[in-house]
């Protein structure tokens, strides 16, 4: 049987576990879709307003910002502060062992434009090597579902990533988190958390880790947990995804970061402008369950209109690059195939 196409975004009948309706041309998930419409988006928008208005002040910082340099998280910053100026935000930008140059350069740029302190999150290079080698050669590790929505290798520095963010809000006692994630990472825009929920996180990820075979013992990588005991359970963060509100077009976040002085990276790479990791990330995940760790995410990008198919498909099927994936490969000490 040929490959079939979902009309309406870009995922394939080839991807395991993709169904395309013969009838209607629609994956499994266009058929279930259903937007958030202008007027959702504007209610969001308001109830996400009087929430920073109202908690602003409350702690060392208002908002905890995820910062990879990349033009995401680069316009991200720019026009969270463009909309709501009063805040006070702590940008945190962390240090995978793989960042590049270029993307630690336009992070503090961005900062100094926006007028917002910078921390730079860093930790033992070998320990992090370890545990993307470890993610690298396992399998099965996470969940289906998060096979489906990114790489072994991605999975764990994002989870590194919103594990210590957590737990730098409730040291700097932040009421907010936000992350630069399209329409297409997160379609939730708000995300209460409760400390039951932050356990079970922190207890997940361990396990995970164990999956892969790290013993975080130090809890470099997890909340610590006396961190977790200190939590006031009135006052938990809020983590916020205010970009799939927003309006989405990569041509023009390009252009108005260009504008601002943000230098786009010489990284051969479509789906990342920070990290020098991902097309290993990408090579790796492919060989290991021939699923595009990105597949899904441009699918909702193009399923919800901010990219069109014809881009996702090309954006999909970029060649990956060579020279970083053995770049890669050689610090994992990890042996190409």
């Amino acid at each position: 049987m040929s490959k079939l196409i979902c009309k309406r975004c870009i995922l394939d009948s080839d991807i395991p576990g993709i169904k395309i309706n013969e009838e209607s041309g629609l994956c499994q998930f266009c058929e279930k879709y259903e937007p958030l419409s202008s007027e959702d988006k504007k209610k969001y928008l308001a109830i996400m307003g009087d929430l920073l208005k109202e908690k602003s002040g409350e702690g060392d910082y208002d908002v905890i910002f995820a910062l990879s340099g990349g033009k995401d998280s680069s316009y991200g910053l720019y026009k969270l502060k463009k909309e709501y100026p009063f805040l006070k935000i702590l940008a945190v930008q962390f240090d995978n062992a793989f960042i590049s140059e270029t993307a630690i350069a336009n992070a503090k740029k961005m900062c100094e434009i926006v007028g917002c302190d910078y921390f730079k999150l860093t930790m033992e290079e070998e320990a992090l090597y370890d545990a993307f080698r470890k993610a690298a050669i396992s399998t099965n590790a996470y969940s289906k579902f998060a096979r489906y929505r990114a790489s072994d290798i991605c999975n764990t520095c994002i989870s590194i990533i919103k594990q210590k963010l957590i737990e730098q809000a409730i040291i700097r006692k932040a009421p907010f988190i936000v992350f630069a994630f399209t329409s297409g990472q997160s379609p939730t825009p708000i995300i209460d958390l409760q400390v039951n929920f932050i356990k079970w996180s922190r207890d997940l990820f361990e396990k995970q880790l164990q999956n892969i075979g790290v013993e975080d013992k130090d809890e470099a990588f997890l909340i610590k947990d006396e961190i977790i005991k200190s939590i006031d359970k009135d006052k938990t963060p809020t983590i916020l995804h205010p970009m799939c509100l927003w309006d989405y077009n990569e041509d023009k976040i390009i252009e108005t970061l260009a504008d601002l002085g943000w230098i786009a990276p010489k990284i051969s790479d479509s789906n990342s402008t920070n990290c020098l990791l991902n097309s290993f990330a990408c090579h790796n995940h492919i060989k290991k369950y021939d699923i595009h760790p990105y597949a899904f995410d441009i699918a909702g990008l193009v399923r919800s209109g901010d990219m069109t198919q014809e881009e996702g498909l090309e954006k999909l099927n970029k060649e990956l690059s060579e020279p970083l994936i053995e770049m890669a490969a050689k610090k994992l000490d990890l042996e190409m195939e």
